[in-house]
């Protein structure tokens, strides 16, 4: 019993993490180029009452991959390989987390409060330039 819930809880962090990574394609191919392009009329498309509600997928997404993740540690940690393993993955998740929010998420929730008839700046100009310079080789 034991071993099948281990497997199961597994393959829900897979299936959490597979969709973490489609979100983040179809966010990086669809939406990106587009609130990007004119900003800041541009951020329409992330703004809340107008656009894609982000928070509505990435806060799901993320509580589901930390606990599957946790949940799989827990139930096996009697097994070195897999232990080792997934307190890897935990670490690394960790990271990504923490460097999503001390820059990426914080930009992001900025944008979607920035008013769309506000007029277009340099600096808002150079801000949107650094989130996806960092974007591209983060």
């Amino acid at each position: 019993m034991e071993t099948n819930l281990a497997q199961w809880s597994l393959i829900l962090l897979c299936f959490s993490m597979a969709g973490s990574f489609g979100g983040g394609l179809y966010e990086h191919i669809v939406l990106t180029p587009i609130w990007s392009a004119s900003p800041p009329s541009s951020f329409a498309i992330i703004q809340r009452g107008t656009g894609v509600p982000l928070q509505r997928f990435w806060i799901p997404v993320h509580a589901a991959i930390t606990g599957f993740i946790l949940w799989t540690l827990f139930l096996t940690w009697n097994d070195m390989t897999v232990r080792r393993l997934l307190l890897i993955a935990l670490a690394s998740y960790v990271a990504m987390r923490v460097w999503s929010g001390l820059f990426f998420i914080r930009e992001m929730l900025a944008f979607q409060k920035i008013p769309l008839d506000s007029a277009p700046s340099v600096q808002l100009s150079a801000r949107v330039a650094r989130w996806m310079y960092w974007l591209s080789i983060g």
